[in-house]
């Protein structure tokens, strides 16, 4: 984007300060301080310094000015420079009302001291402009959210097979989902200690020739094999070779799985019947799906809108998604930086690169929301709010002044805020788009 640069005119006595547009995200301020300020400023530093300094023969504050300068210019110009661009960085912000999001980049200062004249650029970025022109029009499909059977047998299934006795099994060689008790010797590395492992076999806490071995094995028995790991096995060191493990097989538990009946409906919750915990097990399936398939329709909508009124991402805001998505404080490792390995340095360098499109795909998201609330008027009012906590109130059986009070103790009120307003959004682009 072309620089654009305006000027904001001064008398002698006050800023002089240009302000340029790099792109739609930064800006730029060209600030020259006058020397009657500078000058201003920089007795004030002398006279402090001066009454805070011992010199042998001169009692404090009346140390020559000749001699301040031998002594201690070097230190006077470096805190008048210091103190002028702070004072005056902020007094050009207030004056043309700029808002950063990012830390100010001060660059190319020109001061050659004695109180003269000072020049300096800052560089910050901005909230970008937007001007969503193509926001109607589009044509969604929305998923399939339908639940079938199926779905709810499998659910029931997995509920049977958690809540399953383990019975030890005598005389028999373990099968898959046999939980079983190992204890493996890794016999190519010197002075290799036995390991005890437990597990469940087939559900892949163990590489499939492992689980060869031991599904050979009776209770009781030991032997050596040759193991293969896979290529694509985690840890590089192991993964596509083969290595020699002692092996014994000390138990094996199978499991017992409850007949599907009333009576199992009952240990689940308040149901009287298999019918009754089938229904609730649809029911909140359904609910599922619909949440997905209308989160699907939200973000193809905002996809496409994102696509057809491309949108700057600024990279402040970039780099602190990328901290959030990663866990990351960029407070507290100021404050108190971790010790890192270079190894380490370096896969973190790396997983946020991996996460730089992601995160900005979500900002652009993010940005376009804020802007079409904005521009709509579909912020999220304060009756809007106290009607969604009444609702939770009830649905919970309790007061809404004390769901209020929660939510504004665990900081979920601007959530609250948000989720209203991206609903109010979304309502807005399916009236002016088709959801089909």
């Amino acid at each position: 984007m072309a620089s654009e640069t305006h000027t904001h005119a001064t008398n002698v006595t006050e800023l002089h300060v240009d302000v340029s547009e790099p792109s739609n995200v930064t800006r730029k301020l060209s600030i020259t301080v006058p020397a009657e300020r500078v000058g201003k400023i920089r007795r004030q530093v002398a006279a402090q310094i001066s009454r805070n300094v011992r010199v042998p023969g001169f009692r404090k504050g009346k140390i020559p000015e000749s001699m301040m300068q031998k002594q201690f210019g070097q230190a006077i110009e470096q805190e008048t420079l210091d103190r002028v661009i702070q004072e005056t960085y902020k007094e050009a912000l207030d004056r043309g009302e700029h808002q950063p999001i990012s830390q100010g980049e001060i660059q190319n200062v020109h001061y050659h001291g004695d109180g003269g004249e000072l020049h300096y650029e800052v560089q910050f970025e901005v909230h970008p402009r937007m001007e969503l022109t193509h926001t109607s029009g589009f044509v969604v499909a929305r998923p399939a959210d339908q639940v079938g059977e199926a779905e709810v047998d499998a659910v029931l299934e997995r509920i049977r097979q958690e809540r399953a006795a383990l019975s030890s099994v005598e005389g028999a060689r373990p099968d898959y989902n046999d939980v079983v008790s190992v204890e493996i010797t890794p016999l190519d590395v010197e002075d290799g200690e036995p390991q005890p492992y437990e597990f469940a076999l087939g559900e892949g806490q163990a590489i499939p020739a492992m689980e060869e071995a031991i599904m050979s094995l009776l209770p009781g028995e030991e032997n050596d094999f040759e193991v293969a790991f896979p290529e694509d096995f985690p840890d590089p060191e192991q993964a596509g070779k083969t290595q020699r493990m002692r092996i014994r097989l000390d138990d094996i538990k199978r499991r017992e799985l409850p007949a599907m009946d009333d009576e199992f409906a009952k240990t689940l919750g308040d149901f009287e019947t298999v019918a009754a915990l089938r229904e609730r097990v649809l029911a909140d399936l359904q609910a599922d799906s619909t949440r997905r398939s209308e989160a699907a329709v939200r973000d193809a909508l905002v996809g496409q809108i994102v696509e057809a009124n491309p949108v700057d991402v600024p990279e402040s805001m970039v780099g602190r998604y990328v901290d959030y998505m990663m866990g990351i404080d960029p407070d507290r490792e100021r404050k108190s930086p971790q010790e890192r390995s270079p190894e380490q340095q370096e896969r973190i360098s790396q997983l946020r690169e991996l996460m730089r499109p992601q995160a900005e795909a979500a900002l652009r998201r993010m940005l376009v929301v804020e802007h079409l609330a904005d521009r709509e008027g579909l912020r999220a009012t304060q009756d809007e709010i106290d009607e969604r906590v009444e609702k939770l109130a009830e649905a919970q059986g309790r007061t809404p002044a004390d769901v209020w009070l929660e939510l504004e103790k665990g900081g979920q009120l601007q959530g609250l805020e948000i989720e209203i307003t991206e609903d109010k959004v979304f309502e807005w682009l399916r009236t002016h788009n088709t959801v089909g």
